[in-house]
């Protein structure tokens, strides 16, 4: 393998903090109690529609959804960069990849607006060779073509890459684009799924066993 590229939320970083705070933040305008953090903590990988569903009960069949979607992220535009940490082990993981001069890059469906202040003032994201974000591409994961452009942009073979991600959808794009899918098993699973059915290459426990593939 030639290069690793990685999901955003989840894998790289812990940005449930703020989303679900975010999210909490919402329901209080709304008079309504907040969810608890380890609840709403599986639904970070999920994106703002998720997020909705974890705490309305709303999906996009809901005439407010879209109304509740711009609030929501009115919320979390003011707080989404504000300490956020990487993952346990993920910071250990990048200085060994760079250490190393192994190709790494993102490709995550959080839109560029938060995904890029996010990497570019992280002392080691900075470092990533491509940030592929949902707003850069026509259709974002399951959609292998953020994978495939990420690819492009490195000069690297699909079939020479290795993605890591947390959500079910990360295998399907990876898979669809002819890498090595890795589920981060440590990242936003929801209880009692641990991806064994998602027909994932490899399964992974903490950042550093991505090493033994490399």
């Amino acid at each position: 393998m030639k290069a690793v590229l990685f999901d955003l939320d989840g894998t790289l970083i812990d940005s449930a903090p703020q989303l679900v705070g975010a999210l909490n933040q919402l329901r209080q305008k709304y008079d309504l109690a907040p969810i608890p953090f380890l609840k709403g903590r599986p639904f970070a990988s999920h994106g703002a529609a998720g997020l909705l569903k974890a705490g309305f009960d709303m999906d996009k069949k809901d005439p407010l959804f879209d109304s509740r979607i711009e609030e929501f992220l009115s919320i979390y535009k003011e707080i989404f960069n504000q300490d956020v940490q990487c993952m346990e082990g993920i910071e250990d993981l990048i200085q060994d990849l760079n250490d190393r001069k192994i190709t790494w890059g993102i490709v995550t469906n959080k839109a560029k607006k938060f995904a890029g202040p996010i990497v570019t003032t992280h002392p080691l994201l900075k470092y990533a060779q491509c940030l592929i974000s949902g707003d850069d591409v026509d259709a974002p994961k399951p959609s292998p073509e953020g994978l495939i452009k990420a690819a492009s942009m490195l000069s690297i073979q699909p079939s020479e890459v290795i993605y890591l991600g947390d959500d079910k959808r990360d295998v399907i794009a990876a898979n669809d684009a002819g890498m090595i899918s890795m589920i981060a098993r440590y990242g936003y699973l929801e209880e009692g799924d641990d991806g064994r059915n998602w027909n994932a290459h490899h399964i992974i426990d903490k950042p550093k066993d991505i090493l033994s593939y490399l």
